[in-house]
């Protein structure tokens, strides 16, 4: 007779994606040696910190709400989820600025934002759900960051054309005309 085996659990299939997508991602605040990622822990302040491959995600949860704008008489409550990742950029002290200034200096906290992940999670922490949720938010801002970095790439690289542009624009043509030409060879090669 075979045995009846139920579905993976939401913390589960989140778990398995993660460990895809994500390996090595662990919780660093609050941290509990030896803990697994299924154990969310949250601080008093009901925030938490995962790290991934020199990012950081930062999570906050909100306080128990209706949040349910589909039946405003629900009386389930739920919980608010953000995250937001950043990433240590760490050789901003070699950028020399433009223009006067009295003295140089240097940031001591050079890192890059990313968009904010959103999410709506049961409000019991205990329960696994809630887990899936937070961790499926970190996920998701992770994502973000991944998108945003080769949005950032190709804004870089049309800079970076349009600087060397205008070191080659002959004399006496007009800058804005010259990169409007320019632009659009490049828009027409691109297609």
């Amino acid at each position: 007779m075979p045995e009846d085996t139920a579905p993976p659990s939401p913390l589960d299939q989140t778990l398995a994606a993660l460990a895809a997508a994500h390996p090595g991602l662990r919780q660093t605040d609050p941290s509990k040696f030896g803990a697994s990622l299924a154990e969310v822990r949250l601080t008093p302040q009901r925030t938490a910190r995962f790290a991934w491959a020199g990012y950081e995600v930062q999570v906050s949860v909100g306080h128990e709400d209706h949040l349910d704008r589909d039946d405003p008489d629900s009386p389930v409550l739920y919980r608010e989820v953000r995250a937001h990742a950043t990433l240590l950029v760490p050789r901003t002290v070699a950028v020399d600025g433009i223009g006067h200034v009295e003295w140089e200096m240097t940031n001591s906290q050079a890192e890059m934002g990313f968009p904010t992940a959103f999410a709506v999670s049961v409000a019991d922490q205990h329960d696994p759900r809630f887990a899936a949720a937070v961790l499926s938010t970190v996920a998701k801002a992770l994502a973000y960051a991944r998108l945003a970095t080769e949005h950032a790439v190709v804004q870089a690289e049309k800079a970076a054309d349009e600087v060397r542009w205008e070191s080659e624009r002959p004399a006496g043509v007009s800058p804005r005309k010259w990169l409007r030409d320019r632009r659009a060879q490049r828009d027409a090669a691109t297609s």
